[in-house]
């Protein structure tokens, strides 16, 4: 005797109700998340010049994170912004960094 089992309720995930949810949830899940950063990288803009340069920013940059749609996330201008400013700042293939030569010192005697 054969028996087939079909289920007459799908899972919630594909349905277009449930995937509608869960489009929404992540929509409101990544708007949150950008609000979050907002409110840190605004805590940023309270630091002074100095202490932004120790971490690779300058104020041009929180300003311009700053400067981005509310529903956007700041905080990923600024990575870029140290990112593009450390691979500027690396020495090429070509500069490599010479050993130092050291002064010979005689032997008086």
């Amino acid at each position: 005797m054969a028996h087939s089992s079909t289920s007459f309720v799908s899972p919630v995930g594909s349905t277009l109700v449930g995937r509608t949810v869960r489009v929404a949830f992540t929509q409101i899940a990544t708007v949150l998340r950008a609000w979050k950063h907002r409110r840190q990288v605004r805590a940023l803009a309270e630091f002074d010049d100095r202490m932004l340069k120790d971490i690779g920013l300058t104020r041009s940059d929180v300003d311009g994170a700053l400067d981005e749609s509310m529903f956007h996330n700041p905080s990923v201008l600024l990575v870029r912004s140290v990112e593009r400013r450390s691979r500027m700042q690396r020495p090429s293939a070509d500069r490599r960094a010479e050993r130092p030569t050291v002064p010979s010192i005689k032997a008086v005697g």
